[in-house]
């Protein structure tokens, strides 16, 4: 078997190292892009992929005299107009958009059309790509406010709703007051939304001085767990990422994803296609508000910077296109309007898979006799980011010997072995070439096939032909009475004191003695082309 360097290991390893230490990510984006242009504000995007393809992207703007809902739609490359989605003269903000594996969109929101701040969660659908809508259905009950929503469907079809509200008080130390606290509560419906389960308190404590749970984001990951993560806050001061993880029984206690000085708030969670999970979120650790990320496969990147202008960037919210394409939206007040519009940008992670080495494991290493099962092996690697489903491809020059699918962890290799039964095969030489098909977003397919030479079918019993005027002990693809002949020539002589040269050639059974039985081999083959 062919032996393998450490060195491609080594620098895999110390690659993936060096991108996690470092916060480096290969991800190439775009430029900002400015998504809306209206003289008054636009905030708070929510983005989602539709089943066919188009892109919708929903957020709250004062355009109207109060803030309503709207929408646009990504059709190819092309945006449709803004779309306003609620006209109730209370505010109306903070939309978060679905589509349900029905096909029917959602978009929740919260909204003070009740007056005094009572904030409460409403939603809306449409079951024919935005045609038509529902009324604007309350999903919260309560006389304290219930705002910032976020929306999921799980594998089962369960429909999920996070939000924070204020219905409960917490006792302040050192005296007996009485506070009002922000914790975070989710709802489910089984039913697309006929019916809901009681609000589920999810977030409660009051510990380390935090006083408010806020800014919820939800997903589903591909092992089947929900994740959630929130801002946590203190009075007055700036805010913490946390996370906890639904196992399908219970929630996880509260893991601290981001603690720096400043505020940190706003996250918005999603996992791609390759199984990393992404969060973005923003920050005023640099005087001013940023949009950074961060990346989880296996461990935590650190914190990666992602927009750089002099203004401030708000509220991000990342998804995942059909086609691997990374899009990010946010709100920021950028020259020469200086009021907040929606701009995105969009990028696209590494996805590189190649063969690195392909050999043969035969009887004979660089031949095997025509009958026997020879077998190939094929090395791949992934070389991008996160996991990848990769189909390996074996062939000898144009017969396809037969393709596996594995799945591979970002930096890790594997050998598929292919058996070939070469009954029937042509004596003569052969190319093994292993090929591993291009993964979706791969760009450098130069190293996904790799071809070995020199790998030779032979006859049994086939040991001697003329070359030149010369009978030498190199098979010529054919047994004739050459062949026959000069294995009868040294028939009963044995290793080691057989013909040094023509004593191992003739000895067709490989046993250390010519006799009998490798005349009759000869005998069986004889005449075989």
């Amino acid at each position: 078997m062919k032996r393998r360097t450490l060195f491609p290991f080594v620098a895999a390893f110390v690659l993936a190292a060096t991108m996690v230490l470092s916060g480096v990510s290969a991800v190439t984006w775009s430029s900002d892009i400015r998504l809306t242009t209206d003289v008054n504000g636009d905030w708070d995007p929510s983005a989602m992929q539709a089943n066919d393809g188009k892109i919708w992207v929903a957020w709250y703007s004062d355009r109207t005299g109060n803030h309503d809902i709207f929408y646009k739609i990504r059709s190819g490359s092309s945006w449709s107009g803004d779309v306003q989605l609620t006209d109730d003269p209370n505010d109306d903000v903070n939309p978060l958009i679905l589509q349900a594996m029905d096909g029917k969109i959602w978009v929740v929101w919260d909204s003070d059309r009740l007056g005094s701040f009572n904030y409460e969660i409403y939603y809306k659908t449409s079951a024919n790509s935005g045609a038509s809508w529902s009324a604007d259905t309350r999903l919260t009950f309560n006389s304290s406010r219930d705002s910032y929503p976020s929306i999921m469907q799980s594998s089962d079809g369960k429909i999920w709703v996070f939000w924070s509200s204020w219905r409960n008080v917490t006792v302040e130390p050192p005296d007996p007051t009485y506070v009002s606290t922000a914790n975070i509560f989710y709802k489910v419906s089984s039913d697309s939304g006929q019916t809901w389960s009681d609000d589920t308190l999810i977030v409660t404590d009051y510990k380390n001085n935090y006083r408010y749970d806020l800014y919820p984001s939800c997903m589903q990951v591909a092992n089947g767990s929900v994740w959630m993560m929130w801002t946590k806050q203190k009075e007055g001061q700036g805010g913490d990422i946390y996370y906890k993880i639904f196992n399908g029984t219970h929630w996880s206690s509260e893991t601290t994803l981001v603690v720096v000085a400043g505020d940190d708030s706003r996250p918005s969670i999603m996992q791609t296609k390759n199984g990393r999970i992404w969060v973005f979120w923003h920050t005023d650790r640099n005087t001013k508000n940023d949009i950074y990320y961060k990346v989880f496969d296996g461990l935590w990147s650190g914190d990666i910077k992602f927009t750089t202008a002099i203004e401030d960037d708000d509220w991000p919210s990342a998804m995942q296109s059909s086609d691997l394409t990374i899009w990010v939206f946010w709100t920021s007040p950028r020259y020469p309007n200086l009021v907040y519009d929606i701009f995105y940008r969009t990028g696209m992670e590494l996805h590189d898979v190649a063969v690195r080495a392909v050999w043969s494991s035969a009887s004979h290493e660089a031949f095997a006799f025509r009958g026997e099962v020879a077998y190939v092996e094929v090395e791949v690697e992934n070389q991008g980011e996160g996991m990848e489903l990769v189909e390996v491809q074996c062939r000898a020059n144009s017969t396809f010997l037969g393709s596996k699918v594995v799945t591979l962890n970002a930096g890790a290799s594997y050998i598929a072995t292919f058996g070939w039964n070469t009954t029937g095969a042509r004596a003569g030489n052969y190319v093994l070439t292993g090929t591993v098909v291009p993964v979706l977003g791969e760009v450098d397919t130069a190293d996904n096939t790799l071809s070995s030479g020199g790998f030779e079918i032979r006859i049994k019993g086939d040991i001697c032909g003329w070359y030149g005027d010369v009978l030498m002990p190199v098979p010529d693809r054919r047994v004739n009475i050459d062949d026959f002949g000069m294995v009868v020539g040294h028939f009963g002589t044995a290793s080691p004191t057989w013909n040094p040269v023509w004593g191992p050639a003739c000895d067709v059974n490989e046993d250390g003695v010519i006799d009998l039985n490798d005349i009759m081999t000869v005998g069986v083959h004889y005449l075989e082309t």
